[in-house]
């Protein structure tokens, strides 16, 4: 579920939301189209404060195991099988900001649920803009999109 430009019942309900906002956004439709378009696109102005889970890149990933000592043995390291894994994961990764996502029930499954490593990536968080919430996440209102919605 995407913005489309084309479709007037994204149409209507971009310009519902931008005329009504229901949830006191603070739209000006008579203000700067930049205004506008950031209190739609940010996450950091939607006073809905709604999230979602943030992508598993290999950075953050290593960043987790390595903050996490619960999940070491007596010796400082993972288990045989569980550093394998890991290992391979950072490998088969092409940068350490990889989204690595795909493989996250399997990093799961490597701990026990009430470990370090399993509730740092479930805590994994991203804000959602206005127009995510809305529309699905990843959407970003162009400004062609919002004069098509204006105008129609």
């Amino acid at each position: 579920m995407a913005f489309d430009r084309t479709d007037p019942a994204d149409l209507l309900a971009l310009k519902t939301e931008v005329t009504t906002d229901p949830i006191g956004v603070g739209y000006d439709v008579n203000g700067a189209t930049k205004d506008i378009l950031a209190m739609l696109n940010d996450a950091e102005l939607n006073p809905g404060n709604e999230t979602t889970g943030a992508p598993l890149t290999a950075r953050v990933l290593w960043e987790i195991s390595a903050d996490s000592p619960d999940d070491l043995t007596p010796h400082g390291q993972f288990s045989v099988g569980d550093q394998f894994v890991m290992q391979q994961l950072f490998e088969i990764s092409s940068g350490p900001d990889d989204d690595l996502s795909w493989a996250r029930a399997r990093v799961l499954n490597l701990f026990p649920a009430n470990d370090g490593i399993p509730q740092a990536i479930n805590a994994l968080l991203r804000g959602l803009s206005r127009a995510e919430v809305l529309f699905g996440t990843d959407t970003i209102i162009s400004q062609q999109d919002w004069f098509a919605a204006r105008d129609s």
